[in-house]
């Protein structure tokens, strides 16, 4: 059965502009600076995707764009000046970053408040592609979507006894999945392109994460009536792929997403509740002041 990431995506986007009602302020209205590095049309296309999705809550959404590779330091001073704006209440790194400019430290030069993907350490957010799995899984067994902070106990039940496999460690999708299903007591074990016979893992896993872009997956590598969630995007002939083909899963599978008008826009819908939980803090920060 296809999961209904539809209804899920518009019930967060729902949430979200009630939530924004009543703070917003036409003299400062949310804004968030996404960095990007580099000239790839795939990444344009999702950078894209956020930006319309951020206009639709009246979110001003700024790309500050840098064609080649900086200097690590001047990418770090960009980022720091920007974060130190009071009028940008959120910063995005648009990843992959190039080799010389990934590194885990770069979070430190944005506020834990202003820092939406949830990356920092200790963030005051959960990564927005975690959040949507969880969403994912809560939906699949009780049909109400809506993650609460004292879930945890509902994960470790019910997931107690699952074989939870993630494909895939990638800093986009992968590890943050992964670091999120540990806050909520939810063991998972993580394929990558170095695990020998990965298809092994996969035919035993009731919960089946894939993020990889690549063509992966198949009918003979999964188990009958397990759950199957695609992160996991390419573009090939301009058309957008996942890690598998729904043809090949949906009779196998007990629940899968859709490759298009699936995850993906789930995901984006939890990266504007973020920037809306952290301009409504800062709003509400600045009020007290005043």
């Amino acid at each position: 059965m296809k999961l209904d990431c539809k209804y899920i995506t518009s019930q967060v986007f729902e949430r979200t502009q009630e939530r924004l009602k009543g703070v917003y302020r036409k003299t400062e209205p949310p804004t968030v600076a996404l960095f990007y590095v580099g000239e790839d049309p795939h990444i344009e296309r999702f950078i894209h995707l956020k930006r319309d999705a951020a206009q639709q809550l009246g979110i001003i959404f700024d790309v500050i764009r840098f064609h080649k590779a900086p200097l690590f330091q001047t990418f770090a001073s960009k980022l720091r000046a920007v974060a130190q704006l009071r009028n940008v209440h959120a910063l995005i790194i648009q990843r992959p970053l190039p080799p010389e400019l990934s590194s885990a430290s770069l979070e430190n030069f944005i506020p834990a408040v202003k820092e939406v993907e949830g990356q920092k350490y200790k963030s005051p957010y959960l990564p927005p592609i975690g959040k949507a799995t969880l969403s994912l899984l809560k939906y699949t067994f009780t049909h109400d979507w809506h993650v609460k902070n004292s879930d945890g106990d509902f994960f470790k039940k019910t997931f107690k006894k699952q074989f939870i496999v993630i494909a895939g460690r990638g800093s986009t999708s992968g590890r943050p999945i992964a670091s999120t299903l540990v806050r909520y007591k939810i063991p998972t074990v993580i394929t990558h392109s170095q695990t020998p016979y990965p298809e092994l893992f996969y035919k035993q896993a009731d919960v089946l994460i894939t993020t990889t872009g690549k063509p992966i997956i198949h009918e003979g590598c999964i188990k009958q009536g397990a759950l199957l969630m695609n992160f996991g995007y390419r573009f090939e002939e301009g058309k957008t792929c996942g890690d598998y083909q729904e043809a090949e899963i949906e009779n196998k599978a007990g629940y899968y997403t859709a490759i298009t008008s699936g995850t993906g826009p789930l995901h984006i819908a939890f990266l504007m509740e973020n920037i809306v939980s952290a301009y409504i803090t800062q709003i509400k920060k600045k009020t007290r002041e005043f």
